[in-house]
């Protein structure tokens, strides 16, 4: 693609299950669960999946999640105090695997068009977020957290939308979930589902969008 062409088209990536490895090695289900365990949690579900009612990724501010914490707090059972669930947060999601190959080829395509990223995760997430993919390469950062939005709501993709100069048909977004990708294309912009695991994919996918006139 010619220079000049470059501002015409933007690839948005998700984050986890994309760079942020969910399926292999040491995964966010994991950190959830001992995390949680490390606070005192001792139930048998897996953390991850009774979260959603706190809504977590859309809590904006400290003062919003120390509150919410109270809530987990007396749900789980937990015996930490708000700091020391941070702390123990932050130490344990740190060590989340994650695939440099593909945090490599996001940004490899700079050179043919704008990249971003747009992916759901807590306050909590942005600095390991960051040593992985480096945010400064990143033309555009979309986090739930900070629009307190997620997806799929369809809100989030028309706050987005709102912040780009770029024509619907010229985004193409990548993630994980296909509930993601079906709301994505239902408001008009190009979206395929992919993991990690599937860079081949991915780089496919990409060439073949940026391609298209």
């Amino acid at each position: 693609m010619a220079a000049e062409d470059k501002k015409t088209k933007l690839i948005l990536f998700d984050w986890g299950n994309i760079v942020e490895s969910h399926t292999t090695g040491y995964s966010c289900y994991n950190a959830f669960d001992d995390a949680f365990y490390e606070c005192g949690y001792r139930g048998e579900e897996k953390v991850f999946y009774i979260l959603g009612k706190y809504n977590i990724a859309c809590i904006r501010n400290e003062q919003e999640f120390e509150k919410t914490y109270e809530l987990m707090k007396q749900d789980f059972n937990l015996n930490k105090t708000y700091q020391e669930f941070v702390d123990i947060y932050k130490k344990t999601f740190a060590k989340i695997d994650y695939y440099k190959d593909v945090a490599e080829y996001e940004v490899s395509l700079k050179d043919k068009c704008y990249i971003g990223i747009l992916s759901d995760l807590t306050l909590f997430d942005k600095e390991r977020l960051d040593h992985q993919v480096h945010l400064e390469n990143y033309d555009y950062v979309f986090l739930s957290f900070e629009m307190g939005l997620k997806k799929p709501n369809v809100e989030l993709f028309k706050l987005v939308q709102s912040k780009l100069q770029f024509k619907t048909k010229d985004i193409l977004f990548i993630d994980d979930r296909k509930v993601n990708v079906e709301a994505a294309l239902a408001f008009g912009w190009n979206a395929f589902q992919a993991t990690g695991l599937e860079l081949d994919k991915i780089k496919d996918k990409c060439e073949e969008f940026l391609n298209e006139d």
